[in-house]
């Protein structure tokens, strides 16, 4: 099912627009009204993921299931724990199945302790406003494809904003995977139009990589760098030793032309994403660009300030949260930690002072007597 936006009054100018379509140029508020092709995976059919695993394979599955599922009985890990998650640690790991129960044990435990689901718009806003990530369509194979803008990116924002931007338009692109019709992977799209020396933070990009590496097995279907400079290959010469062939063969580097117009195309992407679902500034027909508040305004199932995991935290308003859910978010956690610190230690603090000068006092009173 195509989204159309009907009857939209722009704001820009005086112009009311009805019955959009895609390379339309369709202004609300500064923002575009995009087609979408959310909806093509519903004709996509039931996925058997064990359709292909030899007896070997399916002993390895079994056997990590029980082992794991038998200490890991909370709702939120039962939910994160499905066949295919399994299958996924397996397959990054060449089915060895201690190593991957190990790392799979180690996301749940980063999972528990780092609360990713619990992470709000409004704890990252100055970074995720800028909109270099964010999440848009689908490919040609049905999967989310996340644009990563590094242009974009937010000099003065700590590298833990940085992280916790990336973990959040992460977690928005698992939620439109469907591992009933196979989706499991997603679709990254770095644009490097615009990227400068500046835009450079190796201590962000290695906090990332680690990140989808020790966390995100087997979740990247396709990655596509789009026309890189001389000064990423610098990066990537440091990130590269990290990714094995596997993850290597799904990487390609693109490079633009110009059309009459001026306009970059990408002739070669349009093999991996249909031009009428692909942003006009990328070579595409959709006038699309990215507003965070008309984004969650378009994307009702994306939460801003409520999940459903917050129903299953055992906090509420009264323990000191203000994000207006029942859960804490890490960074309203972090400054209850300082706070509670800067508590303990004026009282240490004050308690010292009082013994000192309880002892001074007596003291003079000997020295009186």
């Amino acid at each position: 099912m195509e989204v159309e936006n009907n009857n939209t009054t722009t704001t820009s100018t005086t112009t009311t627009t009805t019955n959009g379509t895609a390379g339309e140029i369709i202004t609300n508020g500064g923002f575009s009204n995009p087609k979408s092709n959310e909806d093509m995976i519903k004709s996509f059919p039931d996925f058997d993921p064990f359709k292909n695993l030899n007896e070997k394979q399916m002993e390895a599955f079994k056997e990590i299931k029980e082992n794991v599922l038998a200490d890991y009985k909370d709702p939120e890990d039962i939910e994160f724990l499905t066949d295919m998650c399994f299958l996924r640690y397996l397959r990054a790991r060449n089915y060895s199945v201690s190593k991957s129960e190990a790392m799979l044990r180690n996301s749940l435990d980063w999972k528990k302790k780092n609360r990713p689901q619990d992470i709000r718009i409004n704890d990252i806003r100055e970074i995720a406003n800028a909109g270099c990530l964010y999440v848009n369509n689908r490919d040609k194979k049905g999967r989310p494809i996340i644009f990563a803008v590094p242009r974009n990116d937010v000099r003065d924002v700590s590298v833990q904003d940085k992280y916790h931007n990336l973990i959040y338009w992460m977690t928005k692109g698992f939620s439109k995977m469907d591992e009933s019709k196979g989706i499991e992977t997603f679709c990254f799209i770095v644009d490097y139009n615009g990227f400068s020396r500046k835009n450079i933070d190796m201590k962000a990009n290695l906090e990332s990589m680690h990140f989808l590496l020790d966390h995100c097995p087997e979740r990247m279907g396709q990655s596509l760098f789009l026309d890189p400079p001389t000064m990423f290959w610098i990066a990537w010469k440091i990130i590269k030793p990290f990714l094995n062939e596997v993850t290597l063969s799904k990487v390609k580097f693109l490079y633009s032309k110009k059309d009459k117009d001026g306009r970059r195309i990408f002739p070669e992407l349009e093999e991996y994403v249909d031009f009428k679902y692909l942003e006009y500034d990328l070579g595409g027909e959709l006038d699309y660009q990215f507003n965070l508040d008309q984004y969650l305004k378009e994307n009702p199932e994306y939460p801003v300030e409520h999940s459903i995991t917050d129903d299953l935290a055992n906090t509420s308003l009264e323990s000191g949260n203000t994000n207006g859910s029942g859960a804490t978010s890490p960074k309203e956690k972090e400054k209850k930690e300082k706070k509670e610190k800067k508590e303990k230690k004026e009282a240490e603090k004050a308690e010292k002072a009082e013994k000192k000068e309880k002892k001074e006092k007596k003291e003079k009173k000997v020295k009186d007597s």
